[in-house]
């Protein structure tokens, strides 16, 4: 009985049809057609088929695609490559920050100082190795070379081409009268010098600013480090022109005289130098 039902399904699906158009006033036939079942199904699979392809077109090839539902625009995506960039970027001014920092410590704790040149390479080479952006990694490493050596190598590893404390020619950080002098067994690291008011505080040599913030004791402190070794600290300012991080040239106004701090009886700057983590005496060096 089921072979006899699909055999007449298929005998249905053969069956042929025709379709004529003919004329309401004269009855005359116009148009003929003749098709089958099978004919209208495998039209109407084509037409699916092309429909299928022209939409997959569209929306693959045209700006269409923007609205299919999450699916992000070309725009979008620009922005977010550009934002990756940048947090790779700073990821990395932040590592060479730390390494700043930590030589820094170290050479004002009297320790041994960080080898930049070879630490901060192979940090950030692993560094690297964990990003799948690989185009940024030459300009990134370039990016960290540059700075480097604009803002002053802390190594001293290297000793060839390396200057002294007597061949470095400091400028005088202020012009004035020398109040209280250095004394290491007072503990008293540095030179207080009083001047006018208002004057305006000089950087001793080129280096970079790595103390910037005010404290209860000595008020207003900005601190420069310099290239070997060499570090050179300002205390009881009225005001700072700069932040950490800042790159400074000899002779650059950094701040102005002040009487910040619980430590200060009146207007007059305290100024410190210090070689390798080991204060020394300002008026070896410097004439105020």
């Amino acid at each position: 009985m089921k072979e006899k039902n699909s055999n007449s399904f298929f005998s249905k699906l053969k069956q042929k049809y025709r379709l004529i158009v003919m004329s309401d006033s004269t009855l005359e036939d116009r148009l003929s057609f003749r098709f089958s079942g099978v004919d209208v199904i495998t039209v109407l699979t084509i037409g699916c088929i092309l429909l299928f392809v022209c939409f997959l077109l569209l929306v693959g090839y045209t700006p269409l695609n923007e609205y299919v539902p999450g699916k992000a625009s070309s725009h979008l995506y620009k922005e977010l490559i550009a934002i990756t960039l940048k947090t790779d970027s700073l990821e990395k001014k932040l590592l060479v920050n730390e390494l700043y920092l930590k030589n820094i410590s170290a050479i004002v704790n009297g320790e041994d100082p960080i080898n930049l040149s070879t630490e901060n390479i192979l940090t950030l080479s692993s560094f690297e190795a964990e990003l799948s952006f690989k185009k940024s990694k030459e300009d990134s490493l370039l990016r960290i070379a540059v700075e480097a050596e604009d803002k002053i190598s802390l190594s001293s590893s290297d000793k060839k081409g390396s200057l002294d404390m007597e061949n470095i020619l400091f400028f005088s950080p202020i012009k004035g009268v020398i109040t209280n002098g250095f004394n290491r067994k007072k503990e008293h690291f540095g030179t207080d010098i009083v001047a006018k008011e208002d004057e305006p505080i000089k950087c001793v040599f080129d280096g970079v600013i790595v103390i910037s913030h005010w404290t209860s004791e000595t008020g207003y402190v900005i601190g420069v480090q310099h290239a070997n070794g060499v570090f050179s600290l300002y205390k009881h300012n009225s005001i700072l022109f700069k932040n950490t991080g800042e790159y400074v040239k000899s002779g650059e106004v950094i701040a102005i005289i002040g009487n910040s701090g619980e430590l200060s009886s009146g207007p007059h700057l305290h100024f410190e130098l210090w070689h390798k983590g080991t204060p020394v005496n300002p008026e070896n060096y410097i004439s105020f």
